[in-house]
């Protein structure tokens, strides 16, 4: 066998194995590493107990509040108007896969293990790709979990008090799994931005304050300007309508959107945001 044929059968393993010769790193290898980072902490699975609690929580006073109250805005009369009752998740508690996202990120800056991390590995978009693909499959977890869990509740309390849960209607189930398609985009929006922040503290209160009050009032002022569907183009507005629409999208008078829409701008939404932050990742000076 020539030296030229045995060069040529290495490089063929190396690329079937998705090795990079160059560093001899695989993707692989940058996928378990940051799935390590981030289950080595506590942070990830406390996030994620307090977003299980606090959906099924929100839900049943909710849920239970609707079923009590006479003149509830609430109404269980079909599947489409149950839809509300079963997405409360991605309503109210998005902000933990978009906090897990950031932390992926922050944590190593704050650290300072961000310097080791670029040197063992020179090319900073393979080690970013890895860090989105770990925040959106960690994001999905946390969404499947916590709609999983409200969408049990609900029907519990629904059944309890001899109305249909509608939890096999093909409404409900749509808006079930656009939920969890929401919450796993937010995860890949999170990354992105710890990576154009970078400091943690700073990323963490400026989401609060975007998804809990901002883009909650610029929604409300559209819709008293006569404009409700503008607050559909937002970030959260695009994830509700991908849901099928929540309680937020009813009390800012923007139902009817179409879910794909609502699917469309958040998914433009975690590209564009996730792009910057990669372009940024990769214009860090290691000291």
């Amino acid at each position: 066998m020539t030296t030229d044929t045995i060069t040529r059968t290495d490089t063929h393993t190396h690329k079937g194995t998705g090795t990079d010769m160059s560093t001899g790193t695989t993707m692989g290898t940058h996928l378990r590493s940051e799935l390590r980072k981030l289950t080595t902490t506590r942070l990830w699975w406390i996030l994620l107990l307090a977003m299980v609690v606090g959906s099924a929580g929100l839900t049943a006073l909710v849920v239970s509040a609707g079923l009590g109250a006479p003149m509830s805005p609430l109404s269980f009369g079909s599947a489409a108007e149950a839809v509300p009752a079963y997405n409360l998740a991605v309503a109210l508690a998005y902000v933990f896969p978009l906090a897990i996202g950031v932390v992926m990120v922050t944590q190593e800056y704050g650290s300072r293990t961000i310097t080791a991390t670029l040197l063992s590995e020179p090319r900073r978009m393979r080690v970013f790709g890895a860090k989105v693909l770990v925040g959106l499959c960690t994001a999905f977890v946390y969404g499947a979990v916590s709609v999983a869990g409200s969408a049990l509740v609900a029907a519990a309390l629904l059944s309890g008090h001899g109305e249909p849960a509608y939890l096999t209607d093909p409404a409900v189930l749509s808006a079930l799994a656009g939920s969890v398609v929401v919450m796993t985009l937010w995860g890949a929006i999170g990354v992105g931005l710890g990576a154009l922040v970078r400091n943690q503290a700073v990323a963490i209160v400026g989401i609060l304050l975007m998804t809990q009050f901002v883009e909650p009032t610029l929604r409300i002022l559209a819709s008293a300007m006569g404009h409700p569907g503008v607050g559909n183009f937002l970030p959260g507005g695009a994830g509700d309508t991908a849901a099928g629409g929540t309680i937020m999208t009813a009390a800012a008078g923007a139902e009817g959107a179409a879910q794909p829409l609502g699917f469309l701008v958040l998914a433009l939404y975690a590209v564009a945001v996730a792009a910057l932050g990669g372009l940024r990742f990769n214009r860090y000076e290691v000291a």
